[in-house]
């Protein structure tokens, strides 16, 4: 499906971005509009967030993604999302199984999503600043990595993998199965009768 897009792209930003728009316009539906049903809407947001991450995270770190992204420690919001989490008195979801991670293309759609999501997470800062101060002071998950270049550095790093040039639709497929993740997470809602340890 993604080789579609093969012969209109002009880098691998630009054909991942068309790989996913689908997928993007759908989650975005669903995920966003949380934060702007008040403090309950923002908790879910929360959750529904960390039963996604919280996999996909722990799935590429035992894929040694620190291999592709040297600073990768400083890029995880695993540790963010979970003081989120602990200052509203949360509990950690159990989260679905993570997709098989792959070799070096596969990793970097992954990363492609994930990196992209925090541009998209800033811009949801904007609606919490309404609710209680309790919600205010849970965003180290929204605000990570302000005041840092990590979209363009990973830009770079993305632009001049090999790997992802010579198996474009191996990077299509990671990003996507990122997105599948998030969707999956949020198609019910998880705040009664999560399944869940204490964080």
């Amino acid at each position: 499906m993604a080789s579609q897009y093969r012969a209109t792209a002009r880098s691998a930003r630009g054909y991942l971005r068309a790989a996913t728009t689908d997928l993007h316009a759908r989650l975005d539906a669903r995920l966003a509009p949380l934060v702007t049903q008040g403090d309950a809407g923002y908790r879910e947001f929360l959750l529904r967030s960390a039963m996604a991450l919280l996999p996909l995270e722990q799935a590429l770190n035992e894929a040694s993604v620190s291999n592709l992204l040297a600073d990768w420690p400083q890029r995880s919001r695993s540790g963010a999302l979970r003081l989120d989490l602990a200052a509203l008195s949360l509990r950690e979801p159990l989260g679905a199984a993570a997709p098989k991670v792959r070799g070096e293309a596969f990793q970097f759609g992954m990363l492609y999503v994930l990196e992209g999501s925090r541009l998209g997470a800033r811009l949801l800062l904007a609606e919490v600043e309404a609710l209680s101060r309790a919600s205010q002071a849970a965003t180290r998950y929204l605000s990570h990595g302000q005041g840092l270049s990590l979209w363009p550095s990973f830009l770079q790093r993305l632009e001049a993998s090999q790997q992802v040039r010579r198996e474009p639709e191996q990077a299509a497929a990671g990003a996507r199965a990122v997105f599948r993740q998030f969707l999956m997470a949020n198609r019910n809602g998880l705040c009664d009768g999560v399944v869940s340890r204490r964080v």
